[in-house]
């Protein structure tokens, strides 16, 4: 049985729930926000291209996704109050201790911490979706959690875009500043974020322990959870490498200003905070996950296309970015149907899995796309506009697999559990 089948909306759940939405929003910035200063940044701690896409991207992003399944376990084991606690106030130290660096070497330690502290961030999130919201609108609340979520990065790309370019304050500050939010989190989840019970109605939920190597062989021996891990690390690349990367210095060079190019970034997270809770409420009410997965495939390759092709023409380039940002929200309901596809006793390292995938994928193909960069600029005066779109060919190539594994891989779960126990009736 579902322990939160029949289960609704309270104040404390709804309370709890977006506490860690705003972790997760915090979070989610300072996974992105090292591209509004990637200039400052560049200079500062004197790195070039390749070096600053490893701190940007793969530092943070390889401890993060290498954490996601241990993040589960450590959730179930410890219990959420505890561990978020933990995380938010390691998050709020490496903050600080990065605004601290000068040195690529400290930076790179404190980047690292950064991503080993929000690696607790979604997955936490997802936890209290579960437990403390109803499961009838799963897909709806993952999609407003991402819907939030996604205020971080759309803030880093604009206000404190403009911050920086108008040079009212450092980096450096800026970071001191975000540690100081990450320490009033951290109170804030330590006093009021509760652990919630394994009830349903009257009756005391009892679980069978399950040996750490019998989760992981029934976690990774299905063919399906391999499939929707990734899809939704092929579908999401596009938009954060664009927002963490050279999406701003690609705008530039069509003639667009910095901040120009700043607020087109943030349109495209606006197009995915749309597509989010509008995608996840589209497959709750029509009871199907797998033509909305494919339908958000599609409008990735066809946005992509525009953005990398047609990015001159300003009217076809926005509609392209919002366009990016709502076929990047499928990965919002492929964690549904993620869920959808996992046993009870491993769902927290299911869905660990598949943000596992989301961010392995980041860290590895970034660092590619950059060295392809520096390939073409060792051998000119400058980065051109074919440069990059022939860099830019690897996302159209990967979101094009989402759209295989979506259309012709992928089985429909009909937004029930198919790992659901039968009710038995007396």
């Amino acid at each position: 049985m579902d322990n939160n089948q029949s289960m609704s909306l309270s104040a404390k759940g709804l309370f709890i729930w977006f506490l860690c939405a705003c972790f997760f929003t915090y979070e989610f910035m300072l996974r992105t926000v090292l591209g509004t200063f990637e200039h400052p940044l560049l200079r500062d701690l004197n790195l070039s291209l390749v070096t600053f896409s490893i701190l940007s991207s793969t530092a943070y992003q390889t401890i993060y996704g290498v954490m996601q399944i241990p993040v589960g376990i450590l959730l179930d084991k410890f219990g959420l109050k505890r561990m978020l606690t933990a995380a938010v106030a390691l998050c709020a130290l490496a903050v600080i201790g990065f605004a601290s660096a000068y040195q690529f070497q400290s930076a790179f330690i404190f980047r690292v911490l950064m991503g080993l502290g929000s690696s607790f961030g979604f997955i936490a999130l997802l936890v209290v979706v579960y437990d403390w919201l109803p499961n009838d609108k799963t897909g709806l609340f993952i999609g407003l959690s991402q819907f939030i979520g996604t205020l971080g990065p759309m803030f880093a790309a604009g206000p404190l875009n403009a911050v920086a370019e108008n040079g009212a304050l450092s980096w450096r500050l800026v970071f001191w500043g975000l540690g100081v939010i990450g320490i009033v989190l951290c109170f804030l989840v330590f006093l009021f974020v509760e652990n919630n019970r394994d009830f349903a109605g009257s009756f005391q939920i009892l679980k069978r322990p399950v040996p750490l190597s019998e989760m992981f062989k029934s976690l990774l021996k299905q063919r399906q959870v391999w499939l929707i891990g990734l899809y939704s690390s092929a579908i999401y690349f596009a938009i954060e490498y664009l927002s963490e990367n050279s999406g701003k210095a690609y705008l530039i060079l069509h003639g667009y200003s910095s901040q120009t190019a700043s607020n087109l970034i943030t349109l495209s997270w606006l197009g995915y905070a749309i597509g989010c809770p509008l995608l996840g409420f589209i497959s709750d009410k029509l009871e199907r996950r797998k033509v909305v997965l494919t339908f958000a495939a599609i409008l990735g390759i066809v946005a992509l296309c525009i953005i990398i092709f047609a990015a001159q023409n300003f009217v076809l380039l926005c509609a392209g970015i919002v366009a990016l940002g709502i076929g990047a929200s499928g990965q919002s309901v492929a964690f549904a149907t993620m869920a959808e596809q996992c046993e009870t006793n491993y769902l927290a390292a299911g869905l660990g899995f598949n943000n596992a995938c989301i961010v392995i994928m980041s860290s590895v193909n970034a660092p590619i796309i950059a060295a392809l960069l520096n390939y073409f600029k060792s051998n000119q005066a400058a980065l051109t506009i074919q440069n990059y779109q022939s860099a830019f060919l690897i996302m159209i190539f990967l979101t094009s697999l989402s759209f295989i594994f979506a259309a012709f891989l992928i089985k429909e779960t009909f937004c029930k559990s198919t790992k659901a126990a039968t009710r038995l009736s007396y």
